[in-house]
């Protein structure tokens, strides 16, 4: 499959040559070791100090580098959108998404936890992905951010439309994302029309954004469906992904797993971890506006497209010390697994609350549960790394 006008990181030879590999580690290892390459005219880069570099230089550009993608032509806010606009922009989305604010969730994702996990803790076994890694962030991140929650299942059609589109071509690939963002893109039109005629003040992340100003202004409405669009994919997805990924190894490595269960206070360091070994966002695309040299004879163009491969980084061996093997006890973890510099992912804080709330209950619940077969595991490495199908066993409950 070929790329098509505007660069796609799905389509890539690395994406593609691991895609359903249950552990491409080695091969990122492998390329950190290569430390750059130029394939179809793209940059890969695998090192983690070039990454950072890349990421946190003023003439660099995100994802709006090339205009709109995942089936929305306009640029999706803030992924898409750089310099002074995507701070403004930040200045009002970071603090909906504060270590503070995501905190008084907790309450409600250890319910829901519990709920989902009391479906199936008589039965002795499950599909975690289905009955857990799924329901579970996407349900909170829809009350959090104020969709009717009646309507999840049309939300993940949606998100697996633009994240996982089906297709033979790139011209089907790329038909398929736009049927699903129209659909979408029609649905919050009319979602924010009810909205506003609703009196009664909300403090879920719609309601605050329509009662938000930017430059002295109402947010108009095409800024919020690009906003919507936006939140509606990365809050259904990244962390099922990650969970999906953890809970696979753990169910791998019974010892370790055991280790967590006797000290709950390992769990924060657990996932930390698991993030940078499983890298659950394997990479990103950064657009080049200036020259930057990044040493020893690397230097990047203006013009030059770089794909930066996350999953590399966090198993580079010239910045982590043994990357290969998962130490719950690493002194200095520095992954890059929710990217870095002006485009850090905005929702790292929900994420990383929602996983340590969900090894915890889990513990409490089936804390023997194991993969008896590792080759009934399907992976997905494409966009995100997920485990699409996570059957495991444990003693009833």
């Amino acid at each position: 499959m070929t790329q098509a006008t505007k660069f796609d990181p799905r389509l890539a030879p690395l994406t593609q040559q691991v895609k359903s590999m249950a552990n491409p580690q080695q091969v990122y290892y492998d390329k950190a070791g290569i430390r750059a390459e130029k394939s179809e005219g793209v940059w890969n880069l695998y090192r983690y100090e070039d990454i950072l570099k890349v990421n946190r230089h003023p003439a660099v550009l995100g994802n709006g580098g090339q205009g709109g993608s995942f089936g929305h032509d306009a640029p999706l806010i803030p992924l898409e959108i750089d310099g002074e606009e995507h701070a403004k922009w930040r200045r009002i989305l970071d603090p909906l998404f504060s270590p503070k604010q995501v905190a008084l969730l907790e309450p409600q994702i250890r319910g829901l936890a519990r709920d989902l996990i009391g479906k199936f803790a008589s039965r002795g076994h499950a599909e975690l992905h289905d009955e857990f890694c799924e329901p579970l962030p996407s349900l909170i991140f829809l009350r959090l951010f104020g969709a009717p929650i009646e309507d999840f299942e049309f939300f993940l059609e949606f998100k697996n439309g633009v994240i996982h589109p089906e297709g033979e071509t790139v011209e089907e690939i790329e038909a398929n994302m736009a049927v699903a963002g129209a659909k979408l893109v029609e649905y919050f039109i009319n979602y924010l029309d009810e909205r506003r005629k609703d009196t009664e003040e909300k403090n879920d992340v719609i309601g605050v954004l329509l009662r938000s100003e930017k430059d002295g202004k109402p947010i108009p409405q095409e800024d919020l469906i690009n906003l919507i669009f936006l939140f509606m994919f990365a809050g259904l997805d990244t962390v099922t992904a990650s969970m999906s990924c953890i809970l696979a190894w753990l169910g791998q490595h019974p010892e370790e797993r055991d280790r967590l269960n006797a000290d709950r206070s390992l769990i924060p360091a657990a996932v930390e971890e698991l993030l940078r070994y499983e890298s659950p966002v394997p990479s990103g695309q950064r657009h080049i506006r200036a020259e930057i040299d990044l040493g020893d004879g690397l230097v990047l163009k203006p013009g030059d497209i770089v794909h930066a491969f996350w999953a590399a980084a966090n198993v580079d061996p010239t910045h982590h010390k043994d990357p290969l093997t998962v130490n719950f006890d690493r002194e200095r973890n520095t992954h890059m697994v929710f990217a870095s510099g002006t485009h850090r992912c905005l929702g790292s804080h929900l994420a990383r609350l929602e996983l340590r709330l969900a090894l915890d209950e889990i513990f409490d619940h089936i804390p023997d549960f194991v993969v008896e077969d590792p080759e009934k595991l399907v992976y997905d490495n494409v966009s995100v790394r997920t485990v699409q199908k996570l059957p495991v066993r444990f003693t009833p409950r």
